[in-house]
């Protein structure tokens, strides 16, 4: 099977969703019902495939997809002419209707418009040691501007393409909760300035339901300082819980932060949050009260059973003595903080902090005995989870070679974010956390770091430099997402069907089945497979149709 966009006739667009006995069928991809307009083109790619300027026309002209109710299915459309348009092209679609008079409604639809980011600065990628996943610079399609914002206004979809440059639009289609099981059909339809291009829309809702908000705790940072999100933070936090994170300030959040800033991020009280200390000296009495006065309003909000105690991020050993210190002030006050302690290492801990910390959260390059670094791997958890503590894990684009990131400039590999929540499963997390949602408020990288560290999403204020200048309005109430943040979203709901199908039958019987795809995150041991995950998009398609078919397998 041919993957990211290189899809023959004979290949079918399932994202992996689909049995895995039918990850081969010829669907008999069918053609647009018009004459397309003169040297225009519309086909689909995988949403793993970056579609960059020069992409010739693909074969694909369906779309045929599957996925469990709840989830997010998605593909892209690539469109190409060879003439300047005298008229603003636009999209439409149609709901999917399924058996009898069951339908996914035309509103459970959305299409985004991709805007280049420029990457100025590489990442820390070896280009000798992981030639596949060399980064260029140049620019890519990563900001995705909805066609029609929430409230229905028109924000993008007046569409000039560029003569001689393949654009790509997104497909977001959402199955929603209690969706009878069956084939659902529909279209999308491109209006040119000379004819319509159809684009047939099939989506088979399996037998299978994920819960509708994650069940995988997380923290990710989303700051409040800049314009836009400060004026529209109610948009701002339910896109990021849309895509399965949870937005908080862990720089902010401690005693001191508002109570309704606190409800904000926890929306009707569901979700999880992290009352963050970063002391190493003892606490004043005033602080100490502040942290009580937070943690009764957690408690009232039903928020504390998924709260934790967050200690200074990344401490050196220098501190861990004052860390200890402030534990135990914390817990002889509020001795309900015991068995809550969330602590974030670069470097493994000792004996002298390591009883006192119950959730380990672990960057990527720093787990596993593989042979990069000298730290706690499968083995050792075997043991610390016998202790009753828990992993969580952390990502950072600075990890490099071979670790999946969240690098913007991944021709090769676009689908990368994809494998991380995989790999929380195999390796046993039960969280994680990123320190950065949109750590520059504009339509820029930050300079200093990989491209698209601490980057998600960007400000919905496209008077800023750099954003896209064919929006129809300057302003949306919420943030635009990332192609990354999309496909990390896809991850996270792969992560939801491996704890059904672990519940359903045991982890043993699930594990072989990533195993196909994944075998660590990172490593120098020359008898692991190279690479140790696979840069192949259909290998994880196929793990992930097969995790289908056991949900789907009647006890």
């Amino acid at each position: 099977m041919q993957t990211r966009g290189k899809l023959g006739t004979a290949v079918i667009l399932t994202l992996g969703l689909l049995m895995v006995a039918a990850a081969a069928v010829n669907f008999g991809l069918a053609q647009s019902a018009s004459a397309p307009a003169a040297g225009t083109a519309l086909w689909v790619e995988t949403y793993g495939t970056m579609i960059l300027p020069d992409r010739p026309e693909g074969t694909v002209k369906e779309i045929a997809l599957a996925g469990a109710r709840n989830e997010y299915v998605c593909a892209q459309l690539a469109l190409r002419t060879e003439q300047e348009a005298e008229k603003p092209f636009t999209f439409e679609w149609t709901a999917l209707k399924g058996p009898g008079e069951a339908a996914i409604a035309k509103e459970k639809i959305m299409l985004y418009r991709a805007a280049d980011i420029d990457v100025t600065r590489g990442s820390n990628e070896n280009k000798c040691k992981d030639a596949l996943r060399a980064r260029p610079l140049g620019k890519f399609p990563d900001a995705l501007v909805p066609l029609y914002d929430k409230e229905g206004a028109n924000v993008a979809n007046s569409i000039k393409p560029e003569p001689n440059k393949t654009a790509a639009f997104w497909v977001d289609i959402l199955i929603p909760a209690g969706t009878p099981t069956g084939q659902y059909a529909g279209s999308i339809a491109l209006k040119t300035d000379g004819a319509t291009l159809t684009v047939p829309v099939k989506v088979r809702v399996a037998d299978v339901e994920i819960p509708a908000e994650a069940t995988i705790p997380s923290m990710y940072n989303l700051r409040l300082d800049f314009k836009n999100a400060t004026k529209y933070v109610d948009g701002y936090v339910a896109e990021a819980l849309a895509h399965r994170l949870q937005p908080t300030q862990y720089h902010g959040s401690d005693g001191s932060m508002p109570q309704d800033l606190v409800d904000k991020f926890n929306p009707g009280g569901k979700g999880c949050f992290s009352m963050y200390v970063s002391d190493t000296q003892p606490l004043s009495d005033e602080k100490l009260q502040n942290l009580k006065k937070l943690t009764e309003h957690l408690k009232e909000r039903k928020l504390f059973d998924q709260s934790w105690l967050q200690l200074k991020d990344e401490a050196g050993k220098e501190y861990w003595a004052g860390m200890v210190g402030v534990v135990k002030q914390i817990q002889e006050a509020m001795p309900e903080w015991k068995g809550k302690v969330l602590a974030t290492f670069s470097s493994k801990s000792d004996s002298e902090l390591d009883p006192y910390i119950n959730y380990q959260v672990t960057p990527l390059r720093c787990y596993g005995n593989w042979g990069w670094t000298k730290y706690d791997g499968r083995e050792e958890w075997v043991t610390r989870r016998e202790k009753g503590q828990h992993l969580w894990f952390y990502v950072s684009n600075n990890q490099g070679t071979p670790y999946p990131t969240f690098d913007i400039d991944t021709p090769t590999v676009a689908f990368e974010p994809r494998v991380m929540a995989w790999a929380w499963w195999y390796e046993k997390a039960e969280g994680h956390l990123y320190w950065d949602l949109m750590f520059v408020p504009g339509w820029k990288l930050n300079p200093k770091f990989p491209p698209g560290d601490g980057q998600l999403m960007y400000p919905g204020d496209f008077t800023l430099p750099g954003a896209p200048d064919w929006v129809l309005v300057k302003e949306i109430k919420q943030p635009v997402v990332s192609r990354r943040m999309k496909i990390f979203r896809q991850g996270l709901q792969e992560w939801e069907l491996l704890k059904l199908a672990e519940k359903k039958l045991g982890y043993d019987k699930v594990a072989p089945i990533v195993a196909e795809a994944y075998t660590c995150m990172g490593t120098k041991d020359a008898s692991l497979p190279k690479p140790v995950w696979s840069y192949d998009e259909a290998a994880w398609d196929k793990a992930r149709a097969a995790v289908i078919a056991l949900l789907e397998e009647k006890k």
